[in-house]
C-alpha cells in the first residue's frame, strides 16, 4: 500500500518537475505581471514586459528561479500526489468516490504539501523577481538551498513561511479544482463517452479542462501570495519590503488598484498553468504506464 502511494506521488513529482520546466519562462513573466505597478493607480502590465526582460536581462531573465521551481515542485507535487491517494483510499479508492469527497481529499492534501513547500516557493518568487530591482537591492540568490539558507540567516526561521495563508489558500484551491476536474471529466469521457481509458486524447482533454478550472480560480490568490512573498523582514522583524501581512496586502492591493489588480497577469497565468497543468497530467499518465510496465517485469 504505502510503496504504491510513495510511487504515486514521485511519479507525480517528476511529471510537475519535468512540465514545470518546460513552462518556467511563462511562469516567471507570469510573476513580474503580479509585482509590477504594486500600489499605483492605472498601472497594467502589458506583454511588451516579455520585450522588456529580453532586452535587459536576456534569455536568462526567462530562467531566474529555476532551481527553486524544481525543488518546490519536487516538494509540492510529490506531497499533494501521495496525500491525495492516501486520502482517496482510506474513503473507499479513487474510482469509486463521489466527487465531493474527491474535492475534500484533494483540498486537504493541496493545504498539506503547501505547508511543506512554502520555503521553496518564497525563494521562487524572490528569484524570479529580482531583476526587477534595483541592482542595489538584488537578493541575488545563486540556488534554491542558497536562498533557504540566506532567508533564515538574515531574516529568521519565520521569514520562510511569509505568505503562507495566501499560498495554502491558493493550494487548497487550485489542487481541488486540478485533481477533481481531471478525475471527473475522465469518469465521464469513459464511462459515458466510451473514450480509451490509456488513450492520450483520454488524458489531453481532461488535463485541458482541469487546466482551464484550475487556472481561474487562483489567478487572485497568486498575486497576493507573490507580493507577500517579495516582501522581507529584516533580522530584528522589522519590515523593509512592502507588506506587513496579507490581509494588509489585500486591502492595499484593492484601495489603490482597483478589484483588476488581483487579475493582474491573468493572461501569463492562463498561458503558464493551463499548458503546465496538460503537460503534467499527460507526463503522469505515461510516467504512470511506464511504471506499471516495469514492476510487472
Amino acid at each position: 500500500f504505502f510503496f504504491d502511494m510513495s510511487a504515486a506521488g514521485i511519479i507525480g513529482g517528476l511529471a510537475a518537475m519535468t512540465a514545470s520546466a518546460l513552462t518556467h519562462p511563462a511562469d516567471s513573466v507570469k510573476v513580474r505581471m503580479y509585482l509590477y505597478g504594486q500600489l499605483e493607480k492605472n498601472v497594467n502590465p502589458t506583454m511588451s514586459l516579455v520585450k522588456h526582460i529580453w532586452q535587459r536581462e536576456g534569455l536568462s531573465g526567462f530562467y531566474r528561479g529555476l532551481t527553486a521551481t524544481l525543488l518546490r515542485q519536487a516538494i509540492f507535487s510529490t506531497s499533494r500526489f501521495s496525500l491525495n491517494d492516501i486520502f482517496q483510499d482510506a474513503l473507499g479508492g479513487r474510482s469509486s468516490l463521489p466527487a465531493h469527497y474527491k474535492f475534500a481529499c484533494s483540498a486537504a492534501a493541496g493545504a498539506g504539501a503547501a505547508l511543506m513547500s512554502c520555503p521553496a516557493d518564497l525563494v521562487l518568487i524572490r528569484m524570479q523577481a529580482d531583476g526587477t530591482l534595483p541592482a542595489a537591492q538584488r537578493r541575488g540568490y545563486t540556488h534554491a538551498m542558497n536562498g533557504i539558507r540566506r532567508v533564515f540567516q538574515e531574516e529568521g526561521f519565520q521569514s520562510l513561511y511569509r505568505g503562507l495563508r495566501p499560498l495554502m489558500a491558493r493550494s487548497v484551491l487550485c489542487t481541488a479544482s486540478q485533481f477533481t476536474t481531471y478525475d471527473v471529466v475522465k469518469r465521464l469521457l469513459i464511462q459515458n463517452g466510451g473514450w480509451d481509458t490509456n488513450s492520450v486524447s483520454t488524458h489531453l482533454t481532461s488535463a485541458i479542462a482541469a487546466g482551464v478550472m484550475s487556472a481561474g480560480v487562483v489567478s487572485p490568490l497568486d498575486v497576493i501570495k507573490s507580493r507577500m512573498m517579495q516582501s522581507s523582514f529584516n533580522a530584528d522583524g522589522r519590515v523593509v519590503k512592502s507588506f506587513t501581512s496579507d490581509w494588509q496586502c489585500l486591502k492595499a492591493t484593492v484601495a489603490t488598484e482597483g478589484v483588476r489588480g488581483l487579475w493582474k497577469g491573468l493572461g501569463p497565468c492562463f498561458i503558464r498553468q493551463c499548458p503546465q497543468i496538460v503537460l503534467m497530467w499527460c507526463i503522469y499518465e505515461q510516467y504512470t504506464k511506464l511504471y506499471n510496465i516495469v514492476r510487472k517485469q
